[in-house]
């Protein structure tokens, strides 16, 4: 499943492999559709029935032994009393409200997640969990993939690996042996056999293991021996059993299957179990379920209009650009695709002029050396693409994995623009005047994604961001947090976009002082409550070297999505040794912010794509004005009109074409989006104007060309959604 029941989770994306090694599958076979249950399944099912039996009982001895009431404490300050050891949250939940009961999918117990059937112990803060809140999403969707990998073990004899909840449902990554993959025909039959395990209601049930437990119940998987020895560090962890599956995890789940009331099935592909010897191939199923099938179809029906607005079929039908095989994980921008791509980069252009930023282009190849120096040889080396300079007999991969192999005469593709920018910052003395340095980079980042992560412009290997960093003093540090949130809401208004931030604090493994991570979490929730809008704290999410504000934007559809993100970091000024003059005269260091609004600018791009349908806003628009002339004899006016568009740096194309009637070209304009469309007859060409209609069909009239043309142009650089209306 997702974990192992020691607070170690893996929060992955549909595209992600799994990262820990594992013993090869010597001997070990999974069948194609299996007749009757493998030997183990039922072996495994014994033994769970036998420890949760054991459990049932001791527990009890607990309760009778130990009657004693506990108070427990509900939002609102409520408070109820029960009797630990005894009373469940679904039974405050029924006492509460019939209504709660049904649609509660877990609860949280002094903040931590807690089944539903699960005794209460002490003493409580108890709140209820429903598949309205993202926290009762992944408990639902993981209490599905439970049923999918029960599904996969009883139809294919799969041995499952892991199966987490995801942001948009779940999926089960398992091991079928002898090359086998899942053939599109028997998602259907997996997804009946999931809908038959959700109609028999079947219970989720808790049983703690200890480790020598755990082995035995597991002896015939060694996906899940291997993560016991890895992750299993305290006496027990814990095992969910569900009908015939029985898995580690960490739950909680739902109270039994039958809350499920519409599972689908949506796509099979292949993902990788890494170890130190060759990489084991894995098997990947993704779904969507939902407590109704009235919820499910209203699901259906926003994947439907969000397949019409996929921006990879934009892409193609609007020729703004394509994918070749010769360069996987790049992208080929044509000229319409190019003039959106560059009027986003002109937009943060603008921007960096009026907030002080200063444009700075740096090398695409560097040394090894200096990824050892900032840190990211050693924890993104898979990650990246390296490259051995001609005369050099040495092998250079990104996958090797002798940590102490010499690297000087390897060179690497930068894969961010930190590193680049520190050397800019340290080849020179530095005065406290400077700062704050702001520097910005467009630089072509690429990083070695895997193959079957890549996916339209949402993950490339080859992208440019709007990445800049900050060099600035304490002192300095919320004034400019404050600039860069204020930076975010600017262009996401103008994009369209709602967004939410998240705060995420120290996590365990983080490096450098305690008290200068206690410092700066406190300037970035003073700089989030100056901001005035909503944020989330999302406790121990923080990277290794800084706390950090991450921003999901949501489009038209209501989908979010990581785009923009504001960072600190305290390693690399010490890293890089970077040091500047202060005010006394004494060398001090900088602190170092990280910082992108719109991120992956083909990822944004991609996004606004589907945002909008490919009908884009003029400033952004590859169809801003089509001219159309009635007849032939107005083709040299129209020609004419087209040039002083064009001269005005407006997009412009002409449709002359005699064989339809401008009825049909006036249509054709309008199903292609243009957000103008200039009609050109004798009367125009002989008081030099154009007559207007807009792509929704809105008839503006007979303007002189110069207005025309100038109106645009200012329409155009106040970026405004709606030019069409404004006109």
């Amino acid at each position: 499943s997702e974990d192992v029941g020691t607070g170690v989770k893996e929060h992955g994306t549909v595209s992600e492999v799994a990262a820990a090694p594992a013993p090869r599958f010597t001997g070990l076979q999974a069948t194609h559709v299996v007749s009757t249950p493998p030997r183990w399944l039922a072996e495994r099912l014994g033994l769970f029935e036998e420890l949760w039996s054991a459990q049932v009982k001791r527990l009890a001895s607990i309760a009778q032994k130990e009657p004693r009431t506990i108070k427990i404490s509900l939002p609102g300050g409520q408070k109820i009393d029960a009797v630990a050891w005894n009373t469940t949250p679904y039974q405050l939940a029924r006492q509460i409200s019939s209504t709660l009961a049904d649609t509660a999918v877990a609860a949280q117990v002094n903040g931590e997640p807690y089944d539903l059937e699960r005794p209460l112990e002490t003493d409580s803060d108890l709140r209820f969990l429903t598949f309205d809140s993202p926290e009762g999403k992944a408990v639902f969707w993981h209490s599905s993939t439970h049923v999918l990998g029960a599904a996969a073990e009883q139809f294919l004899g799969a041995v499952l690996c892991r199966g987490p909840s995801t942001e948009y449902g779940f999926y089960h990554d398992f091991f079928l042996g002898n090359g086998r993959t899942v053939r599109g025909s028997e998602l259907p039959v997996l997804e009946r056999i999931c809908q038959e395990l959700t109609a028999a209601a079947q219970p989720f049930r808790r049983l703690e293991a200890s480790r020598d437990q755990l082995r035995q119940l597991f002896k015939d998987n060694p996906f899940k021996l291997h993560l016991i020895e890895e992750r299993v560090t305290g006496p027990t962890a814990t095992v969910y059993g569900c009908g015939t599956l029985v898995d580690l995890c960490q739950g909680p789940h739902l109270r039994h299957t039958g809350q499920i009331g519409g599972l689908k099935l949506l796509s099979n592909s292949s993902s990788l179990w890494r170890s130190s010897g060759a990489p084991e191939t894995l098997q990947r199923v993704s779904g969507i379920s939902f407590p109704t099938t009235e919820l499910l179809r209203a699901w259906e029906a926003w994947r439907e209009e969000a397949e019409l607005r996929d921006h990879r079929r934009i892409g193609k039908e609007q020729e703004l650009f394509f994918f070749h095989e010769l360069s996987p994980g790049s992208c080929f921008f044509l000229p319409r695709g190019t003039r959106v791509y560059n009027a986003l980069v002109a937009f943060i252009r603008a921007e960096y002029a009026r907030r002080g930023f200063s444009e700075v282009k740096t090398p695409t190849l560097f040394s090894t050396k200096l990824w050892e120096q900032s840190g990211h040889w050693e924890h993104y080396q898979e990650d990246m693409f390296a490259v051995q300079p001609s005369g050099s007999d040495r092998p250079a991969s990104s996958q090797s994995d002798d940590s102490t192999r010499h690297t000087t005469d390897i060179l690497a593709l930068k894969p961010m623009n930190c590193p680049a920018h520190c050397l800019m910052f340290a080849h020179r003395p530095r005065s406290w005047r400077e700062l704050p340095l702001r520097l910005a980079d467009f630089g072509a980042l690429h990083r070695a994604e895997a193959s079957g992560g890549l996916g339209g412009l949402t993950r490339l290997r080859c992208f440019q961001q709007d990445d800049a960093h900050i060099f600035c003093t304490t002192d300095q540090l919320e004034a400019e947090i404050q600039s860069c949130l204020d930076f975010l809401r600017s262009v996401y208004a103008v994009l369209g976009f709602s967004f939410r931030l998240a705060l995420s604090t120290r996590p365990s493994g983080f490096l450098g002082d305690p008290c200068l991570w206690d410092q700066a979490e406190q300037v970035l929730q003073r700089a989030l409550k100056e901001f005035g809008e909503p944020w989330d704290l999302n406790s121990g999410d923080g990277a290794f070297y800084g706390p950090k504000i991450d921003v999901h934007l949501h489009d038209a559809l209501g989908r979010p999505h990581q785009c923009g993100t504001i960072q600190l970091d305290f390693q690399l000024p010490l890293r890089f040794d970077l040091q500047y003059k202060g005010k006394a005269g004494a060398l001090e260091r900088p602190v170092l912010i990280h910082r992108a609004v719109l991120g992956s600018v083909e990822r944004l791009l991609g996004v606004l794509a589907e945002s909008c349908g490919g009908k884009w806003p003029l400033w952004l628009s590859p169809f801003q004005v089509v001219v159309i002339p009635v007849g032939t004899e107005q083709e040299e006016y129209a020609r004419e009109a087209q040039q002083s568009l064009r001269a005005a740096g407006l997009v412009s194309d002409l449709d002359a074409d005699s064989g339809l009637t401008l009825s049909r070209r006036i249509r054709r304009a309008q199903l292609a989006h243009y957000n103008f469309q200039f009609v050109v007859g004798q009367k125009e060409q002989s008081k030099r104007t154009v007559n207007i209609r807009t792509r929704d069909n809105r008839r503006l009239g007979e303007w002189d060309l110069p207005e025309a043309v100038q109106r645009l142009v200012e329409l155009q650089n106040m970026r405004v959604p709606n030019a069409e209306e404004i006109f």
